[in-house]
């Protein structure tokens, strides 16, 4: 009984440790195409890729979150890389793809709680975990506007986590299914691209010792060099 009040009050308390990353869905166009991109949302996201032949394709992702509130009693840090290989196609109209990889991340988070039934109190968690995760994406082909579904299933494995000062020691990883719709807009024959995202984080385990990040929304942009000419793969769009 006391374990479960407490993972209530920190599923209550709003404290992410766990802020999931911008979905790098790249869509390659042939071998040889390299993109690189930023995007602003819960925190920064740096993504690149790397498409090796015709139909395997690389990447490396980092993300890095430092939001303190106005009145500074609450922050969040948080960081995390990671590595994927996957395999893509890319036809006339449709492109597809599928992912999988590793990456480590950890995050703090502060928060002063102050309401009428619970006396004011500073609460500090942190955490450190290893994610393993599987990313299937499908999306348009176009010249211009071309959107992208992903669904990324994530292994999420924290092998320390301390929550006001309590080390939790458990052996029970959550399963997280993370799908999020991207925009992309290219510029013409620009490799220059803008691209926003929306997303949404939910795990297959109910309730977790820490706490999680459910939604998020980013922009940025990309460049994109080499590859499959433009023209050419959007020959009859």
């Amino acid at each position: 009984m006391k374990k479960l009040l407490w993972i209530v009050f920190i599923l209550s308390s709003c404290s992410p440790v766990y802020v999931p990353n911008v979905r790098n869905a790249a869509l390659f166009r042939g071998a040889g195409e390299v993109q690189v991109s930023g995007h602003a949302g819960n925190g920064v996201d740096l993504q690149s890729a790397v498409s090796v032949t015709d139909h395997i394709g690389v990447m490396a992702n980092y993300e890095f979150v430092n939001r303190n509130s106005e009145s500074e009693d609450s922050y969040i840090k948080h960081k995390f890389w990671e590595g994927a290989i996957g395999y893509y196609e890319n036809s006339e109209k449709l492109c597809y793809e599928i992912f999988g990889g590793y990456g480590r991340g950890e995050g703090t988070n502060y928060n002063n709680y102050d309401d009428l039934f619970i006396a004011p109190s500073d609460v500090l968690a942190t955490g450190k975990y290893q994610r393993f995760f599987i990313q299937p994406s499908i999306g348009s082909n176009q010249r211009i506007f071309n959107w992208i579904l992903s669904m990324r299933m994530s292994y999420v494995d924290f092998e320390e986590f301390v929550y006001d000062g309590r080390r939790a020691t458990f052996n029970d990883p959550a399963i997280f299914v993370e799908p999020a719709f991207t925009g992309r807009i290219n510029f013409g024959q620009s490799p220059i691209y803008t691209q926003f995202q929306t997303g949404f984080s939910f795990t297959t385990q109910g309730a977790t010792v820490y706490d999680y990040a459910p939604f998020h929304f980013s922009f940025g942009f990309g460049l994109r060099l080499g590859g499959l000419q433009r023209d050419k793969a959007d020959s009859g769009s």
